[in-house]
């Protein structure tokens, strides 16, 4: 079977997410073949064509349309700024091409809406970029959850630091405080790891959630603050949330309990604390981070059997793809199930609406609720 011939908008030479967890799995695959790249500009296109060492027929574009208008691009892969995906896509979605768009899929609810209704009219396949759908991690606590391990799920806890949404941020990243971007810490760090969350241990039922902006003035730095010659370049007004609290019921009647808050760690702790207690024992998961839907190397599953005491390290299988680096493993997950036509095992822009209108759910409930019914998958 031939391989997909991938239009790529969005893998430029200064690298960064696109060529750490997209080319790797790409450039190696047989079931998929670059053969356009679309960037700012041609020059720039050109650019990441030498830089990554694709073939000299691969095309360089500088504008969406014209990749769309490739005879020779059967899927369009956009790893852009979240503001910029829409009009990343509409040209692809009217050239009858299928789609692959990472999260967020749009800047809003209403974006990701007319993105999905027209990916439906041009009878296209999609995909959204929610790879904590393929995470080893978020798999193996649903199957421990499934086959009855622990008894009845009672309560879940989970409580995270974001890294970002600190006293300070880079400035490549400084648009996550600017909460109409669309890309800021409710709509990539808690929406990455809720998904991965709830397809483990089920959806919400009902809920209260605050949302707050704690350090509403912040200083834009050049370089990690680890770096001796780390300067502040300006300060900005912060929009964004520094701040999410949850709390309510699952489907199941379980309760849950979720906070992640914004900037590091406390000293070496864990960045991940998420505990599933049952009724015949409780799943404990840590991590140094909370984006497990990216993954950690030192990412650590437990088990404690309440009858005998015994407190078991619970192994992830392996399925070959860890050769690749972490960022690129459930990336490459995902291509895997979307070549093979495994639709159940990747989500596509309808089940991204569903993603939006939580994270609109939550905006619109704002600084504090009473538990009320979730409304997100109605």
């Amino acid at each position: 079977m031939a391989p997909t011939r991938v239009g790529f908008i969005g893998l430029s030479a200064s690298g960064r997410w696109a060529a750490d967890a997209h080319l790797p799995y790409i450039k190696d695959s047989s079931k998929y073949t670059i053969t356009a790249l679309c960037n700012s500009s041609v020059e720039s296109a050109r650019a990441a064509i030498k830089a990554y060492g694709l073939p000299s027929s691969t095309k360089a574009y500088g504008s969406p349309k014209d990749l769309a208008n490739d005879p020779n691009v059967d899927l369009v892969v956009c790893s852009v700024r979240v503001d910029k995906h829409y009009d990343a896509l509409i040209p692809a979605l009217e050239a009858g091409k299928d789609c692959f768009c990472e999260w967020p899929l749009g800047k809003n609810l209403q974006e990701g809406r007319q993105l999905a209704e027209l990916a439906k009219k041009k009878g296209v396949k999609t995909m959204v970029g929610l790879q904590a759908r393929k995470s080893p991690v978020f798999k193996k606590v649903k199957d421990l959850v499934d086959s009855g391990r622990i008894g009845k799920v009672l309560s879940v806890t989970y409580v995270a630091t974001a890294y970002n949404m600190g006293a300070a941020e880079l400035k490549t990243i400084a648009y996550f405080n600017d909460k109409d971007v669309g890309g800021n810490m409710v709509t990539i760090h808690f929406s990455h790891g809720f998904y991965g969350l709830l397809y483990a241990v089920g959806e919400l039922k009902s809920y209260s959630s605050i949302l707050e902006t704690k350090r509403p003035q912040i200083n834009i730095i050049d370089k990690p603050l680890t770096s001796p010659d780390s300067k502040v370049v300006s300060t900005v007004t912060r929009t964004s949330h520094d701040q999410v609290l949850l709390q309510g019921h699952l489907e199941s009647g379980a309760l849950l309990t979720y906070h992640l808050r914004g900037g590091k760690p406390f000293g070496n702790e864990p960045g991940l604390l998420w505990r599933v207690y049952g009724e015949t024992g409780e799943i404990q998961v840590t991590s140094s981070g909370s984006s497990i839907s990216v993954g950690y190397p030192d990412t650590k599953i437990q088990l404690h059997d309440h009858a005998s005491g015994n407190v078991e390290v619970v192994e992830v299988e392996s399925d070959g793809w860890e050769k690749l680096p972490i960022p690129a493993q459930n990336i490459g997950r995902l291509y895997e199930a979307f070549a093979d036509g495994k639709t159940a095992e990747y989500p596509d822009w309808e089940e991204a609406v569903v993603r939006h209108k939580l994270v609109e759910e939550l905006y619109q409930r704002g600084a504090g609720s009473a538990e009320r019914p979730a409304e997100y998958l109605l």
